[in-house]
């Protein structure tokens, strides 16, 4: 049985580039998870974390299985292994004997195991009722990283299935697509720029926006940080912004003071780099 070869293999080296870039920034994340955890000390909390710890490594696991895959798909098309069989004394197939894979059903396993990627993912950032708040990334940028790989990677995928004839129809995988881009939305903080401005005139400085990013800012931080940003009265006690933001008091207290720590919040409540006033001309 012939198998047909793809007209290139652009799309195979795309797809494999972009899950290794995946893989690769699943670490971040998962680190900061884990350090997370361990500085948590309230128990449901701690077992959200833990729960998002365990689909992250899940999915990491199966990204690792899709690129061992891939390079088969690609090894094996390579050396024109397809279907192959063992003869018998008259040079027939010879059943009895195993037979090798064929590519293209290895091709079509590494796409259904990226979408069991992006479900645990999904999994991963799924709010819960007691701690909504929980479900956004750490590290914003490599999880955006890994969510636009795994974009770039299926759909370079559905593009060589579907040149191979093997997909159902084009859009077969677009309701993963469309996963991963609420996905990213829900769960990447956001944060305006300094030439972003609302309808009362608040602008941030570039410098803030960008430690509001760094590493050195932890998920409560950056909560209670872009809530003070969003507030016209700044003048807060920290119950009612633990009770906004669905942290707990004394997390939020510990956000302020890693904030003033940082240099970036005034004694008086307010934001370095945080600007009110008239609209620019």
């Amino acid at each position: 049985m012939t198998e047909p070869h793809p007209a290139d293999d652009d799309n195979l080296h795309t797809a494999a580039a972009a899950l290794v870039t995946a893989f690769e920034n699943l670490g971040p994340e998962h680190q900061a998870l884990v350090t997370e955890e361990k500085e948590t000390t309230a128990k449901e909390r701690q077992g959200t974390v833990r729960r998002m710890i365990q689909s992250v490594v899940e999915a990491s696991r199966i990204l690792v299985h899709a690129m061992e895959l891939l390079a088969q798909v690609y090894g094996m098309q390579a050396l024109s292994i397809r279907y192959q069989m063992a003869k018998d004394a008259d040079g027939r197939d010879y059943s009895p004997l195993l037979t090798t894979g064929n590519p293209n059903e290895k091709l079509y396993d590494t796409a259904s195991f990226i979408r069991v990627i992006v479900q645990r993912l999904g999994e991963a950032y799924e709010p819960t009722k007691k701690y909504p708040a929980l479900a956004v990334a750490r590290k914003p940028q490599a999880v955006g990283t890994v969510l636009s790989s795994l974009r770039t990677a299926l759909t370079s995928l559905s593009a060589e299935m579907t040149a191979r004839d093997l997909a159902e129809d084009a859009a077969e995988f677009d309701p993963d697509l469309t996963i991963l881009d609420e996905l990213e939305a829900r769960v990447i903080p956001t944060v305006p720029t300094q030439a972003m401005w609302s309808p009362k005139h608040v602008a941030v400085s570039t410098e803030l926006h960008g430690k509001l990013l760094s590493a050195g800012i932890g998920s409560a931080e950056r909560e209670v940080a872009m809530w003070l940003i969003l507030q016209e009265d700044v003048h807060q006690e920290p119950s009612v912004i633990a009770a906004q933001l669905d942290l707990q008091q004394g997390q939020v207290k510990e956000a302020l003071e890693k904030l003033k720590g940082l240099g970036l919040l005034r004694h008086d409540g307010t934001l370095v780099g945080v600007y009110r006033g008239p609209a620019p001309a």
